[in-house]
């Protein structure tokens, strides 16, 4: 019996854009997003992460839908009990229990979106729920939130690639000593030219 073995794939990165500065160096010019790069795929890949996306959507969907059924059930089953009873009161802290996990499942899918540019979630579920953000059906005030913590929301910034970047320099200017810069040295140092 043959075995077949399947060839390599190879695995591509996908970088930000750059643009030359002076000295040769190359410089991001603004960080890559997802709508970039999904933008650059072939017709045929995108179909492939699309129908993959569906799918994942759909089994997404039909958990909230099982999770609200669920809050349902107990709801209509506390209120066939006895009041006052030790099963109505754990059906209810149950209830609540769960009304806070899907409270909080929600606000982790929207604090993990790129336009909320919220890069702490767990330190700002804390906030909002602490500070009582969310509104009578459960959805997150992001704008007061962000008003008054906008530490929380600070959108990270792209680190320089050059060697001599922070100090007013291109990696190949250092310092007006008339010698390559640091991007040089290393070059020089792994056998490469410059």
């Amino acid at each position: 019996m043959a075995v077949t073995v399947p060839e390599p794939v190879a695995v591509v990165t996908p970088v930000a854009a750059t643009e030359p500065v002076a000295g040769g160096a190359s410089e991001p010019s603004a960080p890559l997003t997802y709508d970039t790069w999904y933008g650059s795929l072939g017709d045929d890949v995108k179909a492939l992460q699309d129908g993959h996306v569906a799918g994942l959507k759909t089994a997404l969907g039909s958990e909230r839908d099982q999770r609200k059924a669920l809050g349902t059930q107990l709801r209509e089953a506390t209120v066939k009990l006895e009041e006052g009873s030790d099963a109505r009161k754990a059906l209810e802290v149950m209830t609540d229990k769960l009304e806070t996990m899907e409270q909080r499942a929600q606000f982790y899918e929207d604090a993990g979106r790129p336009e909320t540019g919220c890069p702490s979630p767990r330190l700002a579920y804390l906030a909002a729920r602490e500070g009582d953000y969310f509104d009578r059906r459960g959805n997150v005030t992001w704008n007061k939130l962000k008003e008054d913590y906008p530490e929380l929301f600070v959108k990270p910034k792209l680190a320089p690639a050059s060697a001599g970047a922070g100090v007013g320099q291109t990696g190949s200017a250092a310092a007006g000593t008339g010698a390559g810069g640091m991007n040089d040295f290393i070059r020089a140092a792994s056998g490469r030219e410059t």
